[in-house]
């Protein structure tokens, strides 16, 4: 008589560690295992470091990839370029090609069903008072322009809705660094003010449209005329949470309705623990107050947000030097204080001369979860939802388990490039990227199950 559960396992412990994808049929509705899973993969995953990849350009900024997570986008403004990276081997990564584009790609994101990279591009070229831009529509099979959108402004980021329904594009109308304002190099206000580029992602792109939302007058900027919208991420009801990074403050949107449903200011540490001084010693000693001014912002699984308080504006020191979990309220339900700067420091990777500036720049946020492993209609492991925090000047990204978002729990410390700038996970594909500005390259890690 055969057993077919017993069978079953059998099947499971004879596949190899890598490339396990383990999922329900898509009519399946995993429950849990009904007892101890008693596989070889039992104890928590790591982030095991790969080579890292040259781009074909000058620099790597942000990436962006597509659902099967085998095909990695990035964008490249010292090249004026759009990137095409085939993934699909970890220890062999591919370049497919560029995509020439006019003016300067300053983010991108990847449709749903796959077709579409959507890369917002920054014509401003220095003039402050005229800013603009547009987004250009990409095939990613054809790796060409298939349509530009005009945006009105500098855009800075792009996000799109899981259901492929919207997108909310930040348009910054940065500032020029500088101008003096009343006594401050770079200043505000400094009009245009910025704004949130909703765009309607219905039917094809011949259909699409983009539609303007206001976000000057917000409670809780530092400067309402001029709230310079920094980062957005767009969750599954399709609100936007855009960061303010120079006015301290994060908006949520209706992309929808195309209007503000809330906003709150980021606030304020006091800590007694920081190092302020470039002296070549990490000392966690000294008293710090400061904005925390967020720069990459993400939505949580239960919710909340988690933003990486990079700093800008301020007058040195300034920035929060670490990472916060808010709730959508703006509640600081959790925050690093010392403890992301010390973790850099223990792991030898900590920019002392950056202490009297703005200390490790923690400026880009990712939250995804990886480990999760199923059998039939059996589930035998939740998946583990991590953040993962890039540090600028560290040239590091720190992975925090996001299991209790009150308590997040540092696991492991990733060295990368010089500058990450963007950090991109693939779940699907048991991988973690960064793309490294001053280095040119993408660092790869590969997520391993425990054993």
């Amino acid at each position: 008589m055969k057993h077919p559960r017993r069978s079953a396992l059998l099947g499971l412990l004879l596949v190899p560690a890598t490339g396990l994808a383990l999922v329900p049929p898509a009519s399946a509705s995993p429950g849990p295992w009904p007892g101890p899973f008693p596989g070889p993969f039992s104890g928590p995953g790591r982030f095991v470091e790969e080579a890292p990849f040259a781009v074909s350009g000058e620099v790597a900024e942000i990436l962006a990839a597509t659902p099967d997570g085998r095909t990695v986008v990035y964008t490249d403004s010292g090249a004026g370029e759009v990137g095409f990276v085939d993934v699909s081997r970890p220890r062999a990564l591919r370049e497919l090609g560029t995509v020439q584009l006019e003016g300067e790609p300053t983010s991108v994101a990847v449709t749903p069903d796959g077709a579409y990279a959507l890369a917002v591009v920054d014509t401003t070229d220095g003039d402050f008072a005229h800013p603009s831009g547009y987004l250009a529509v990409l095939s990613v099979a054809g790796r060409g322009v298939v349509r530009t959108l005009d945006l009105g402004g500098q855009p800075d980021s792009i996000s799109i809705a899981p259901d492929g329904s919207v997108a909310g594009v930040a348009l910054e109308d940065q500032r020029d660094e500088e101008l003096v304002v009343d006594g401050v190099e770079g200043g505000l206000p400094q009009l245009p003010a910025g704004s949130l580029a909703a765009v309607d992602l219905s039917g094809g792109p011949a259909d699409w449209s983009v539609s303007t939302v206001d976000l000057t007058g917000l409670p809780g900027a530092r400067f309402p005329e001029d709230p310079e919208p920094e980062f957005v991420d767009v969750n599954a009801d399709g609100t936007a949470a855009v960061t303010l990074q120079e006015n301290n403050a994060v908006a949520l949107v209706d992309l929808h309705r195309g209007t503000v449903v809330g906003s709150f200011s980021a606030g304020t540490v006091h800590r007694t623990d920081a190092d302020l001084t470039d002296d070549g010693v990490a000392s966690f000693t000294e008293d710090l107050t400061a904005p925390r001014e967020p720069d990459g912002v993400q939505w949580t699984a239960g919710g909340n947000l988690v933003t990486a308080n990079e700093g800008d504006l301020a007058a040195e020191p300034s920035g929060g030097r670490g990472w916060t979990v808010f709730s959508p309220t703006g509640g600081v339900l959790w925050d690093a204080g010392a403890s992301a700067e010390q973790a850099l420091a223990d792991a030898g990777r900590y920019p002392d001369g950056r202490s009297d500036d703005k200390g490790a720049e923690f400026e880009g946020a990712e939250v995804a979860a990886f480990g999760g492993l199923s059998l039939g209609r059996h589930r035998f492991r939740e998946p583990t939802p991590y953040a993962f925090i890039g540090s600028e000047r560290g040239d590091a990204v720190l992975v925090y388990d996001l299991t209790d978002e009150l308590a997040p729990r540092l696991t492991q410390v990733l060295p990368t490039g010089e500058a990450p700038e963007g950090v991109l996970a693939l779940p699907q594909s048991d991988l973690l990227l960064t793309s490294d500005e001053d280095a040119g390259t993408l660092s790869v890690f590969r997520f391993t199950r425990g054993r």
